[in-house]
């Protein structure tokens, strides 16, 4: 739970700077309007505003969960072991285990690669560890540019009124 918290910390900045920019990008034009149409400033910013901004939170949220995925230092202080004999998320109720241990791939390539004692044999297992966490990365940024992509062009007609 505290590592959780940490990294919830940690990308609260970055949420809340791509939901400020998408906020800022849009029209004052249409606030007014809907609002000049009888909607209250509820629904004006429940039906027009947030959708609007939705390609900007949605990218800010998933570059913030593949920032989370590369963060390593704080895990190693609040979290994170050398072994975990469980998973956090498994099929049994309530399916998500705050009081378990995990181990992170980032620990994972630092305990394997510096902290081994034959490093030249641990050495292939070190690259396939960092290609996995490099390649997590890579498809949470490529899915955040997709959503927002297609979110930008629902919403283009609207900004261009």
């Amino acid at each position: 739970m505290w590592a959780s918290i940490t990294l919830a910390i940690l990308t609260v900045p970055v949420v809340i700077v791509s939901t400020e920019e998408g906020l800022t990008r849009i029209p004052r034009a249409i606030r007014e309007g809907s609002l000049a149409l009888g909607a209250t400033k509820a629904e004006t910013l429940w039906r027009v505003v947030i959708p609007m901004a939705s390609p900007a939170i949605m990218t800010g949220l998933i570059l913030a969960i593949a920032r989370a995925a590369g963060e390593v230092a704080p895990l190693m202080l609040v979290g994170v072991v050398k072994l975990a004999p469980s998973l956090v998320v498994d099929v049994n109720f309530p399916f998500l285990h705050l009081e378990r241990k995990f181990m992170h791939l980032g620990f994972h390539i630092y305990d394997v690669g510096f902290q081994s004692p034959n490093v030249e044999a641990a050495r292939p297992l070190v690259y396939a560890t960092a290609f996995l966490l490099v390649t997590v990365i890579i498809i949470l940024n490529l899915t955040a540019i997709w959503i927002r992509n297609r979110l930008r062009e629902k919403y283009k007609a609207l900004e261009t009124l």
